[in-house]
C-alpha cells in the first residue's frame, strides 16, 4: 500500500461528513493493490480528506471518509450558506431521518465554531421589492405511528416556492414524537423556542397552522397565543 498526499490551493471550502466539518486543506490518495476472483492483481484506489478543525493546528485525515461521500459548504473567503443549504445539512447529518430542534441547534452551533453564517432568506414580491422574511406559517401534519401507540407531527412551512406574491420563503422543519396533548404542547414550545433563539438577532415570528377538524387544534392555538411572551423569552436569554 502506498499514499500520496496533494495539497490544495486557497481558498480552501468546508466539507462536512459523518457529522463532522473541517477545511479540506488537502487529499490523501491511498493505492492498494488487491487479488479478484479470477486471482488477478488490482489496484485499487482511495482519495481521503485531510482537514484542518477551527483553532487546532495541523490537519487531520479522515480514514472513513471517501471525498466523494463529502459535501461542499462554502470557501473560507465567503463563509455564507443560505436556509436552504443549512437544512440539506441538517437533513444529511441525520441521514434523511427529520431532525428534531434540539438536533437543528448542534448543527448551527457546528457552524458557529466555524465561523460560518446563515443568510437569511429574503422575499421578492411581484414588483421586484426583496425583504427579509419576518412571517413563518408553519403548517401542521399529524399522524399515528405505525410502530407504537404514539402519534408523530411533521411541520412544514410554505416551502421554498411561493407565498402569496412572494417567492424565496425558506423551511422551518420540526419533528416530534408525543403522546398526550401536554407534550405535544412542550414539543411545539421547544421548537418554537430553539429557532428564536438561534436567530435571535433577526425579527420574525412563528405560526403554527393546522388541519381542519384536528383533535389538536385547541393546543395548537394555545402556543399561537403564547408566540409573544415565548419570543420575548427567548430575546432576554444569553445564548
Amino acid at each position: 500500500m502506498e499514499t500520496q498526499i496533494l495539497k490544495l490551493d486557497q481558498p480552501y471550502e468546508y466539507i462536512y461528513c459523518n457529522g463532522s466539518i473541517g477545511l479540506h486543506i488537502a487529499t490523501m490518495i491511498v493505492y492498494e493493490t488487491k487479488t479478484n476472483e479470477d486471482g488477478d492483481y488490482e489496484l485499487e484506489t482511495h482519495s481521503h480528506p485531510v482537514v484542518k478543525y477551527s483553532k487546532r493546528p495541523g490537519g487531520t485525515v479522515w480514514n472513513r471518509a471517501e471525498l466523494t461521500d463529502c459535501t461542499v459548504l462554502c470557501r473560507e473567503d465567503n463563509r455564507r450558506i443560505t436556509m436552504e443549504q443549512f437544512y440539506n445539512f441538517v437533513n444529511d447529518m441525520r441521514q434523511g431521518e427529520m431532525p428534531v430542534p434540539m438536533e437543528i441547534a448542534v448543527s448551527k452551533m457546528m457552524l458557529n465554531q466555524n465561523n460560518i453564517e446563515i443568510e437569511w432568506p429574503i422575499l421578492r414580491d411581484e414588483d421586484g421589492y426583496m425583504s427579509q422574511q419576518e412571517e413563518f406559517n408553519i403548517s401542521l401534519e399529524f399522524k399515528r405511528n405505525t410502530e407504537s401507540e404514539l402519534y408523530d407531527y411533521s411541520c412544514y412551512d410554505l416551502g421554498i416556492g411561493d407565498i402569496g406574491p412572494f417567492t424565496g420563503a425558506a423551511p422551518l422543519y420540526f419533528f416530534a414524537r408525543f403522546n398526550t396533548k401536554e407534550e405535544l404542547k412542550s414539543h411545539l414550545i421547544n421548537g418554537m423556542s430553539s429557532y428564536y433563539r438561534m436567530f435571535r438577532n433577526h425579527k420574525f415570528r412563528i405560526e403554527y397552522l393546522w388541519p381542519e377538524g384536528s383533535e389538536f387544534a385547541d393546543v395548537v392555538d394555545e402556543v399561537n397565543q403564547m408566540e409573544p411572551e415565548i419570543r420575548k423569552d427567548c430575546n432576554d436569554i444569553d445564548v
